[in-house]
C-alpha cells in the first residue's frame, strides 16, 4: 500500500462520504440516470471500505487519530 499519511485518509474518508450524500440524493431526482449514479456509488462504497481499511491501520500505529465511527455519521443518517 502506497504511504498515506493519517491525516490525509481521514480527508479521504470525509470527501467520499460527502459525494456518496450527494449521489444518494440525486437517486430520488427523475431527470438523473439513477444507473449511472448507482453505478458511481457502488464505486465510492468500495473506496470507502478500502479507506477504512488503510483508516484502522494507520490508527494502530498514530495515536492522535480519532475512532473512524467519529468521523462518518451512522448509515441511514446524515
Amino acid at each position: 500500500m502506497p504511504d498515506v499519511s493519517g491525516n490525509t485518509l481521514l480527508m479521504a474518508i470525509q470527501a467520499v462520504q460527502d459525494a456518496m450524500k450527494i449521489l444518494e440524493t440525486r437517486l430520488d431526482d427523475p431527470e438523473v440516470d439513477p444507473l449511472d449514479d448507482t453505478e458511481m456509488l457502488l464505486a465510492y462504497t468500495r473506496a470507502a471500505v478500502e479507506l477504512r481499511q488503510a483508516y484502522e491501520i494507520a490508527r494502530l500505529n498514530t495515536s492522535n487519530l480519532p475512532p473512524y465511527e467519529t468521523l462518518v455519521p451512522p448509515q441511514g443518517e446524515a
